[in-house]
């Protein structure tokens, strides 16, 4: 830990889809009230709009933590409700955020917990969206790889098969595909010996296949207002602090490739952060770390964990 890092900027980091798994958090919900009080309230909006229970799907008990929760329906938002959730007893902790950054689905945690846009309102939206894809678009696969964007480049399979939906580090980047293609796309990257991982998602977001999409997602999210924030959001879509949102924004944020390596330089050269990473699986502190140089100020923050230790990294949060 740096030892000014208490002087750092406070960002609470929210991830995207791929960072679900089922009982993730399930010890918050037995030992932080307000923790369990945002995610059942959350589960009223969503039963009451799509007639099934969040929770019960989080902490189904034949369900294991090998288990991929890849129903879009479910996991979209479930993993919106639990980094919420997160943010939320943070809070209450006296944990204050002097900015956040979202990744994809992460950028409307950002924003909700921001204040731009209610919690049930961006709530609505999230849990709407699967069947607008499920309507619209074709199967699809993203594919986390640990390589640069360049492998795409260098691989003719790859070109032909795969946009680039994500840069995240300098060997580290996420590629969309269809689904029909996925087998060939994993086998190459076998061939390559690049090791990669799979992710829980059903349809090629961050790009063009999710393009049959957009007429009906940006009818479905233009009546939508937003205030202005309480504080900084950075988009890992733009890159920069958001300045408006609008729906054509929701769009690109689903539409657009991540730039989260991009958004991570430039707040570095700000002069870097505290980074709490929110996600489910400490996914962007794993990207962070990877990516920040050994002369960084700033100080990573995973706070859950599959694998168990998250009252503890908490507390030790709360008392610091």
């Amino acid at each position: 830990m740096p030892s000014d890092s208490k002087s750092l900027p406070i960002l609470f980091c929210f991830a995207g889809q791929g960072s679900q798994y089922y009982h993730m958090a399930s010890d918050l919900m037995s030992a932080y009230p307000v923790f369990r009080q945002w995610m059942e309230i959350g589960d009223r909006i969503v039963r009451n709009l799509h007639g099934f229970s969040p929770l019960e799907a989080i902490y189904a008990a034949d369900k294991s933590l090998s288990d991929p929760f890849d129903r879009l329906e479910q996991s979209h938002p479930s993993l919106f409700m639990t980094q919420f959730a997160l943010a939320k007893l943070l809070q209450g902790q006296g944990v204050k955020p002097d900015g956040l950054l979202g990744v994809s689905l992460g950028e409307f945690v950002a924003m909700s917990v921001s204040g731009m846009i209610p919690f049930e309102t961006a709530l609505k939206a999230v849990a709407d969206q699967p069947a607008i894809f499920r309507k619209t678009s074709p199967a699809g696969a993203l594919i986390a790889a640990l390589a640069p964007v360049s492998i795409r480049a260098e691989s003719p399979l790859l070109s032909e098969l795969t946009e680039v939906a994500g840069t995240n580090a300098e060997r580290h980047c996420v590629l969309a595909c269809l689904e029909t293609d996925a087998e060939q796309v994993i086998s190459e990257l076998r061939r390559l010996d690049v090791a990669f991982q799979r992710l829980p998602v059903p349809f090629a977001f961050h790009s063009r296949w999710i393009e049959p999409a957009k007429e009906t997602y940006l009818e479905a999210v233009s009546e939508l207002s937003f205030e202005t924030p309480f504080w900084p959001v950075w988009s890992s879509c733009l890159g920069k602090p958001l300045e408006a949102t609008n729906g054509n924004l929701l769009w690109q944020i689903v539409r657009e490739p991540m730039e989260l390596r991009k958004t991570f330089a430039a707040i570095e050269v700000g002069g870097g952060a505290r980074y709490l990473d929110l996600s489910p699986t400490a996914s962007l502190a794993a990207v962070l770390r990877q990516e920040l140089s050994e002369r960084s100020p700033s100080e990573i923050v995973p706070l859950l964990s599959p694998f168990g230790g998250n009252l503890k990294r908490l507390e030790q949060i709360f008392q610091n």
